[in-house]
């Protein structure tokens, strides 16, 4: 009995070996195959099956790619930056200095400044002319008004050219404001004169004649003439003064 199941053992050990040793050299053949093909399908020009792949190796592919598809996740922010529209030409230009390039303009060419009316003071005559006595009264802006011409007193004169007289032939200039108004206006253009502001400048018998532009109206022109043209506006104030002391004055 006991020799017979040695000969079986000894029957059955050379064929298990022999059984793994062909295992061994199967899966070298497949490794180094796996490994050979792809130089031989680049060097020699072949075109070798691959090997199938085994389920792992299936297995982790899958997951790599599962991990290669969420990868994106972690661009966001760059897609987000690059979405950001860029900034135009107008937002990133610095602003301009206004006070760049700029230059002092020449004293001979800065626009004189000219007074505005002073305000009314009932204690003045008309609000504006100060009483000095024997009639003579003195302007703000230092013209006297006293008596002389057919009138009886220069002041009367003046009061002619606050009011139209369509009777009257040819021109006649018609203050804006009554004798306020003229007075102050007539100011104004004094003070314009002397600083030789859009003012033409004659002197005739000893006086002088100022046309001065007041660059926005002052009255209008009335009279024969005046009326036939619609009472066109005026913008001009003629003076005729004999040194400080007021002749006539009235619009063109």
């Amino acid at each position: 009995m006991t020799e017979t199941m040695d000969k079986a053992t000894s029957r059955r050990g050379p064929t298990g070996k022999q059984t793994t040793f062909g295992g061994l050299v199967l899966a070298f053949l497949i490794a180094l195959y796996t490994y050979a093909q792809p130089i031989l399908n680049e060097r020699m020009g072949w075109n070798l099956p691959a090997m199938p792949k085994t389920g792992s190796t299936e297995v982790a592919e899958s997951k790599t790619a599962t991990k290669t598809v969420s990868q994106p996740k972690s661009a966001e922010p760059s897609t987000k930056a690059a979405s950001t529209p860029p900034k135009t030409s107008s937002e990133t230009k610095p602003k301009p200095n206004p006070t760049v390039g700029k230059q002092d303009a020449p004293a001979s060419k800065v626009k004189p400044t000219i007074k505005p009316a002073p305000a009314s003071d009932p204690n003045l005559l008309y609000g504006l002319l100060k009483d000095l006595g024997d009639e003579r009264y003195l302007s703000p802006a230092g013209l006297l008004f006293t008596r002389g011409g057919a009138e009886g007193h220069r002041l009367d004169h003046l009061e002619r050219h606050t009011a139209d007289d369509p009777q009257r032939p040819g021109k006649h200039g018609v203050f804006d404001g009554g004798m306020e108004g003229a007075l102050a206006t007539i100011d104004r253009a004094y003070e314009r004169a002397l600083t030789g502001a859009k003012t033409t400048k004659e002197v005739e018998d000893g006086r002088t004649i100022y046309t001065v532009d007041m660059g926005s109206r002052v009255g209008y022109i009335g009279g024969g003439d005046g009326n036939l043209e619609n009472k066109p506006m005026a913008r001009r104030v003629k003076m005729v003064l004999d040194k400080d002391r007021v002749i006539t004055a009235y619009p063109l």
